[in-house]
């Protein structure tokens, strides 16, 4: 089947992405990325089993006044959202008043969390700071979700935060599943409850292969990857618009099915993420490590390691290192895959499919 609208936003996105590699290449200078993710903590009180933070641990993490010092960068650069993720970032006492400081900056902001320290109170004040939206993690019904997160009350924590959340007037709440073989049969269970909590935004993605998660292999895969699409393209609607995340960013024969764009990787293109002792590396997904780290702002500009990192990314290297990625007919489609994936193995969606 055609999909002409999709066509014509994959030639618009090819002609961005011909515009910021060639920029790249000649040292002009490159427009800003569109948002920024801080991994503001890797504290977190809760202890989940396919946690990708819990093998990296900080003796200390950035200061109120650092970050501070980052929204004024990132405001004059003209940067669209800035967005919090952790660890669990309401662990942080000042997150609050940095969400209200990035407000006023002129930033839209957000944050990821697993909603068990939000209540109507915390609902109110996140609201007053002006939080744009506020992604709260459901992976799995009661008993499920409540294993998987290493605590008893974590299911209705998180259910209570959500309506807590659309009862203050966040204007978008979401909820995010990492879908495993453990959950799978749940997710129709799951749609029914977040139709009838007022979500209108649900993520759906699999396993980073980083973290707890390497310990035990949870990627869902053939069959089961199957399964999640389907599912995904049935029952995805305006009152419930279900998407699928990055880390999946070319889904082959269901691509089109399930998005109306192409949702290639945004590493280095128009997004980037900020480490807790102020690392800049690709996504927060990605291992706070050498190997991944473009520079600390600590020591230079944010502007300065925007404009000169994440060239791996941006003139698509892997295309040329990955011998199977040479040659594959979706080359230009899927761009190598998702980077973390690529840490498990994990990264091509055909041997996921044909698993």
């Amino acid at each position: 089947m055609i999909h002409p609208l999709y066509e014509l936003r994959r030639l618009g996105a090819d002609f961005h992405a011909s515009g910021i590699s060639a920029r790249a290449r000649s040292g002009r200078r490159l427009p800003a990325p569109r948002y920024v993710l801080w991994d503001s903590t890797r504290r977190c009180n809760l202890k989940c089993s396919h946690c990708g933070a819990a093998s990296e641990q900080y003796g200390h993490e950035l200061t109120t006044a650092q970050v501070r010092a980052l929204i004024d960068e990132l405001a004059a650069l003209r940067v669209d959202m800035f967005a919090v993720t952790g660890g669990e970032p309401l662990l942080r006492p000042d997150l609050l008043d940095l969400l209200d400081y990035a407000h006023h900056a002129g930033l839209k902001t957000g944050i990821a969390t697993n909603g068990f320290l939000i209540d109507a109170g915390k609902a109110l004040a996140l609201q007053q700071a002006s939080a744009t939206s506020v992604q709260v993690s459901l992976d799995g019904l009661a008993s499920t979700h409540s294993r998987v997160r290493g605590h008893p009350q974590a299911f209705d924590r998180a259910l209570s935060a959500i309506g807590d959340l659309l009862g203050a007037g966040i204007p978008l709440v979401s909820a995010a599943t990492t879908v495993t073989p453990q959950n799978l049969d749940e997710l129709d269970g799951l749609r029914q409850l977040l139709d009838r909590s007022g979500v209108h935004l649900w993520r759906l993605g699999v396993v980073m292969p980083i973290g707890r998660a390497r310990q035990a292999d949870l990627t869902l895969q053939g069959d089961g990857l199957r399964s999640m699409l389907d599912f995904a393209s049935r029952n995805s609607s305006q009152r419930l618009r279900i998407l699928v995340t990055e880390n999946l960013p070319f889904l082959g024969g269901w691509e089109k099915r399930l998005r109306g764009a192409p949702q290639t990787c945004p590493v280095g293109w128009t997004a980037a993420c900020i480490g807790v002792t102020g690392q800049v590396r690709g996504c927060p997904e990605m291992p706070d490590a050498t190997p991944f780290q473009e520079g600390s702002i600590l020591e230079r500009r944010f502007d300065e390691i925007w404009q000169n990192g994440f060239q791996r990314y941006r003139q698509r290297s892997i295309l040329k290192d990955d011998p199977v990625c040479r040659t594959c007919l979706d080359a230009d489609r899927c761009f190598g895959g998702c980077w973390v994936m690529r840490l498990g193995e994990k990264h091509c969606i055909h041997e996921l499919l044909a698993e």
